[in-house]
This record gives structure tokens, sequence and C-alpha cells, in this order.
């Protein structure tokens, strides 16, 4: 009798095992969603439009915003075997008036532990030249200059009191040539995974300081170039600094 008992157990734990391993292939057939939070800060400081107090730049300026918009486009996401998904039409616009905006959803993700992510802080040359759009990518949005100009990838305007107008407006753009301002942003989970299950989603949490935008060398002084409204080389320098806004805090699975 106890050997009948033994031997059931034994089949009972077999199948328990063949039911759980089962259940962990379908969590890893199908797709989940991905997501992504952008939280807005100054150096140390919560970043918020309109504030009470003026921010201090590394060079000494103060600045206040009225503005903050930017694209992300062109998401690709690793998983820890190396292989890559690309998010197609993978176009979003962050509006810090906005705070629904911050976070980015990612559907039809396939399932898998992902390892790191990058996207375009931009839009690419061919939606640049692609005519009227839809969505993120609609002229009502403000963020295109005209049908020959493109897109307006980065866009930051407030004051600066050390400004001769005592603004500032920055309007970043350009996707061709020597002063292309498209800049491609590498994340790394830095061990982390993000594990993107079947009708499950998993959230990265990145940190973006804002001053680096006026900070990262060289650093921008307000007073000698206090706007910035077309592609050029003075757009390029100021897509390189902000390229270095974006750093991974965590993962939420």
């Amino acid at each position: 009798m106890k050997k009948l008992s033994f031997v059931l157990f034994l089949a009972a734990m077999v199948a328990l095992s063949a039911c759980k391993k089962d259940d962990e292939n379908n969590d890893m057939d199908g797709t989940g969603q991905f997501k992504i939070e952008l939280e807005h800060t100054f150096g140390a400081n919560a970043f918020e439009l309109n504030s009470a107090n003026f921010y201090t730049t590394g060079s000494g300026e103060t600045v206040k915003f009225s503005m903050l918009k930017y694209y992300v486009s062109n998401i690709v996401l690793t998983k820890s075997d190396g292989t890559t998904w690309v998010q197609p039409d993978s176009y979003y616009l962050v509006d810090a008036e906005n705070p629904a905006s911050t976070i980015l959803t990612i559907g039809n993700v396939p399932a898998g532990d992902y390892t790191s992510m990058s996207f375009v802080l931009g839009v690419d040359s061919t939606r640049n030249v692609s005519g009227a759009q839809t969505g993120a990518l609609s002229t009502a949005n403000g963020m295109f200059w005209s049908w020959n100009s493109g897109y307006i990838f980065f866009k930051a305007e407030g004051e600066c009191p050390q400004s001769g107008t005592g603004n500032f407006t920055y309007h970043i753009g350009g996707f061709s040539g020597a002063n292309n301002a498209l800049r491609t942003i590498n994340i790394d989970f830095t061990g982390a995974k993000a594990e993107v299950r079947k009708d499950a989603a998993s959230q990265a949490h990145i940190a973006v300081d804002v001053a680096q935008a006026f900070d990262a060398n060289p650093a921008l002084v307000i007073a000698n170039t206090n706007m910035i409204h077309m592609p050029g080389a003075g757009a390029a320098q100021m897509s390189s600094r902000y390229q270095n806004m974006f750093e991974f805090e965590h993962i939420h699975n």
C-alpha cells in the first residue's frame, strides 16, 4: 500500500512539474506590454513648467521653462540572448505639460526577457519628407516648421534674466548632412531584466535630466545664444548635449 502511495505521489509530482513547464512556456508565447516612464528633473531638482523658482545652469545662468517637448521614435528592445525587436511605426511626442505623455506604452511586444533598449530622439528622415501625417506626427502639435524644413525634434522655451531678451527659445531639428541633429539614445538595464510576458506589462523607469541640455560639455551660455530656430551647427551642438539627458533607474515587473 505504501509503495502504491509513493508511486501515485511521484506521478502527481511529474504531472505538476509538466503543468508548470507548460505554463512557463505559454507565458513565453504571445505578446505583452512594455512601458517607458520618463521622469524629468533639472539636476537634483524636480522639473516643472512655470516653476516658482529659477533653476541654475552649469554656466551660472538662471532659467524657468514654459515649454518642453521632444520626440521619441524608432524604439528597439534587445533580449538577453542578443536578439532585437523593433517597434513598427514608433513615434511618441513627450510633452512636459501632459503627464500622460511621459509614459510610453508599447503593445504587442514578443514575450521575453529584455536587457536594454534604444530609441531615436527626433524624427527620422523618411517621416520628415512624407507630407501631412497624424497622431504624434500631426502638424497640429506645433512641432513642424514647414514642408521643406521638417520636424522640430526638441523644443524648449522659457525665461532667462541673463539673456538679452529675458528669455530663450530652442527649436532643434535637422535630419541630414553635417548638422544632422538626430541622436540615438542607448540605455542598458545594468543587469536588470524587463520580463515581458503574455498579457502582462513590464515598465522601465528612466530619469531625464533636462539640465544636461544646458550643462553637457561644452556648456551652453544663454547670454550668447538664446535662440535656435533652424537646422544648423547650433542645433547639432544642442542635440549633442541633450542626448546625455537619459539615465536608467529601475525596472518594474
